[in-house]
């Protein structure tokens, strides 16, 4: 029996916290997997289970030992994907996950064109903004807006949200011109609950400066969904704050109207993001590339 076979039978116990349970796992009797484990404490010459009838837990040595045995093995696996994977046209599939705005308006266009260079890879796709463990949940990708702390994780941006102040015609016809700031108290706001940029907080950085205070503003709507705001506003129900991707084609076809584009709103920038220590196997670097290159042409 190798190294490498007791450091996956080590692994395998530990993880089903039984030796019935790991040897089904690995194909052998429990009393293999236990001689095993045996002849790996007496040849390190320490113990690295806690054994009951019922359960094995790992010693505080063989929780440290386990998980360089993770790594161990995880490198083993990669370094068999790199050879494998070496020169082979990119197939498989591809498990993503992104912002539900984001993806339902940007990625049928993205994976369209992908699809058309790249035949042989497919796509789960889970769109949601509920904040997602990738490493935990099996993702390659994620796409996201903002900042991001996750140590296990690399950031690649991709692209920049920019964000416009606009209303519709009908509702400037209606409520007028906001030539400054400080006519924006005389006209309704439509706010997104959950999104900084595009609550009344890109008005705060302004508020000092141009001597007007957001407390006299009309708050019409504020919800949690940026496409309710989004629709409410094309209805003329008031000006609100949109990503271009969302309000570019509007404001090309005259529907909205850009106000104050003299005002700078900080923009936040469009990520994917991915497992750190995981390989990225061809269908992955494809993925990457494309998208990278996608935005860099879009943003030109």
């Amino acid at each position: 029996m190798s190294r490498i076979d007791s450091l996956q039978t080590f692994v395998s116990v530990v993880r089903s916290r039984n030796f019935t349970s790991a040897a089904d796992a690995l194909g052998v009797t429990p009393s293999a997997v236990s001689k095993q484990i045996s002849g790996l404490e007496e040849r390190l010459g320490v113990r690295l289970l806690n054994r009951t009838t019922r359960s094995v837990s790992p010693t505080e040595a063989g929780q440290m030992f386990y998980q360089h045995c993770e790594n161990i093995l995880e490198s083993i696996t990669e370094a068999e994907k790199l050879v494998t994977d070496f020169d082979i046209t990119p197939r498989g599939r591809l498990r993503i996950t992104a912002m539900s705005n984001f993806g339902r308006r940007e990625l049928a266009r993205i994976f369209t064109d992908f699809a058309q260079k790249y035949p042989d890879i497919s796509f789960d796709l889970h769109i949601s903004d509920r904040p997602l463990d990738i490493v935990k949940e099996g993702y390659d990708f994620a796409l996201r807006l903002g900042t991001q702390e996750d140590s296990r994780l690399i950031a690649k941006s991709v692209a920049e949200q920019k964000i416009v102040i606009c209303a519709s015609r009908d509702y400037l016809k209606e409520w007028g011109m906001p030539e400054k700031l400080e006519d924006l108290q005389n006209h309704r706001i439509l706010i997104v609950a959950n999104a900084e940029y595009a609550r009344s907080n890109w008005l705060r950085q302004f508020e000092k400066d141009h001597n007007f205070t957001l407390s006299s503003i009309e708050r019409k709507l504020a919800v949690n969904d940026i496409d309710l705001v989004y629709e409410a506003c094309l209805a003329g129900m008031g000006i609100t704050a949109l990503p271009t991707y969302i309000a570019e084609r509007h404001l090309q076809s005259g529907e909205l109207v850009q106000l104050f584009p003299q005002v700078e709103i900080p923009v936040r920038t469009i990520k994917v993001v991915f497992p750190q220590n995981r390989y990225l196997a061809n269908k992955s670097r494809a993925f990457l590339d494309f998208i990278t290159a996608y935005f860099e042409e879009e943003q030109a």
